[in-house]
């Protein structure tokens, strides 16, 4: 089993690698054609995606020695050592020198990136041209690399390895599940709810899931561990989460409930969203105690669709937790701030940058006048009232599918995507008018 076969999805990117690997490896069959290997690979992308192994996958296919460079000494030594790592490469060329995290290789950020130890970098590659010594780097923030050092000649293949989405996602889950007991615990309802997320934050997840089973001496991992996992990880939160046996479905609907106008309000945001593209919520919550209940719903974006779709349905979603609590209690919704902060931000960026309200509203970068914005603000506020209307009505008309959602939600205190589809199936959702 070769490194690669330790890569679980990203096809793409993999085809790319081991074409790199082949070029190292078969230089000769690619000079009889004129052309000459690249200097060096940048694989750059979030924490946890599996930059190191994708790096050390191509070391061990190319079947050249390594020399490793990571920053774990003080300024003035690393200096040296970056030049003594090249210099031993050269010396067993042909080689391979591994700039591993070459982003944290100086303190600096995005506005000051021409430090030491990336100049050194910059010489040293320079140096090494010609005499069979390939430069492989990974990245988180390749922003705090100079554009210089990133250029080609330096570095002529950059891959961006992103979080795993879609079928990738799906395959990482079932190969982290593979060895382990689960009952009802679906490959691809977990990497839904995951969406966004690292490999590594999968893999500790659906560990973590597998050490609440086993603290409960469970036969098997099980949704509830799982999602008691997911909370505790990527929201520090435990309290409130599970369902509630003890209580009566009806007498949780409770306007009197701290919990029950939060449950509204998640509702809402899911209703519409659901409406407007079926299967795009993967996770609707309310967690925490009763004097401080909270909640959130997590979509799964739809890449298929037009961007400009998707940032419309953001917008309706985002107003609908207001509409849900004030359609079914007649009060306004006092914890909805945040979600007006996003309904005004994705509308002023349609009317101003994309100018989905005219031409006249743009705002070109420059000394823009007192006018301009005066009437960009006048459509923005006009634009988020239609979309507030259009929200409320569309709850208005699915009434009995919102209280469906808020009821099982305040018993369950988390439902997924498996949830909400079931709730469909004796609640129909009537569908957003075009």
């Amino acid at each position: 089993m070769s490194k690669f076969d330790e890569i679980i999805g990203y096809e793409v990117i993999k085809k790319e690698l081991r074409q790199v690997a082949d070029i190292l490896r078969n230089g000769e069959m690619y000079r009889h054609l004129g052309v000459k290997a690249p200097q060096g690979l940048l694989i750059h992308g979030e924490p946890g995606v599996g930059k190191t192994l994708m790096a050390a996958a191509v070391i061990e296919s190319c079947g050249r020695p390594a020399f490793t460079c990571r920053k774990d000494q003080p300024n003035g030594d690393f200096v040296r050592e970056i030049k003594a790592t090249f210099d031993q490469a050269a010396q067993n060329a042909p080689s391979i020198v591994l700039l591993d995290d070459m982003d944290k290789f100086a303190n600096g950020d995005e506005r000051h990136p021409d430090r030491e130890e990336y100049v050194t970098v910059q010489s040293c590659i320079d140096n090494v041209r010609d005499k069979g010594v390939f430069v492989l780097a990974t990245a988180n923030n390749i922003r705090c690399l100079p554009t210089s050092l990133r250029r080609a000649g330096r570095f002529d293949r950059i891959i961006e390895v992103n979080a795993p989405e879609g079928e990738d996602a799906v395959n990482i889950v079932a190969h982290y599940l593979k060895d382990k007991p689960v009952d009802g615990l679906e490959a691809a309802t977990v990497a839904r709810i995951l969406d966004g997320n690292s490999c590594a934050e999968l893999e500790t997840i659906i560990n973590e899931a597998g050490l609440y089973a086993g603290y409960e001496r469970a036969e098997a991992i099980t949704m509830e561990h799982f999602l008691t996992a997911y909370m505790s990880v990527m929201h520090n939160e435990s309290d409130g989460v599970g369902r509630d046996d003890t209580a009566d479905l009806c007498q949780l609907v409770d306007p009197h409930n701290p919990m029950t106008q939060v449950a509204y309000h998640e509702a809402g945001h899911a209703l519409v969203a659901e409406a407007l593209i079926p299967g795009c919520v993967s996770l609707v919550t309310v967690h925490g105690k009763q004097g401080n209940p909270r909640g959130f719903v997590q979509y799964c974006r739809d890449t298929s669709r037009p961007r400009l779709e998707w940032d419309q349905q953001r917008v309706m979603a985002a107003l609908a937790g207001k509409a849900a609590v004030e359609h079914k209690f007649g009060v306004l919704d006092g914890g909805c701030r945040r979600d007006l902060a996003s309904a005004f931000s994705g509308v002023r960026d349609m009317v101003v940058d994309l100018c989905c309200n005219g031409f006249h509203l743009y705002s070109a970068g420059m000394e823009d006048s007192e006018a301009l914005h005066a009437r960009q603000e006048q459509v923005i506020a006009s634009e988020v009232e239609q979309y507030y209307r259009r929200a409320k009505a569309m709850i208005a008309a699915n009434a009995a599918f919102l209280d469906k959602l808020a009821a099982e939600l305040l018993f369950k205190r988390l439902l997924t995507d498996v949830d909400i589809r079931r709730i469909k199936e004796t609640c129909p959702l009537e569908p957003a008018a075009r």
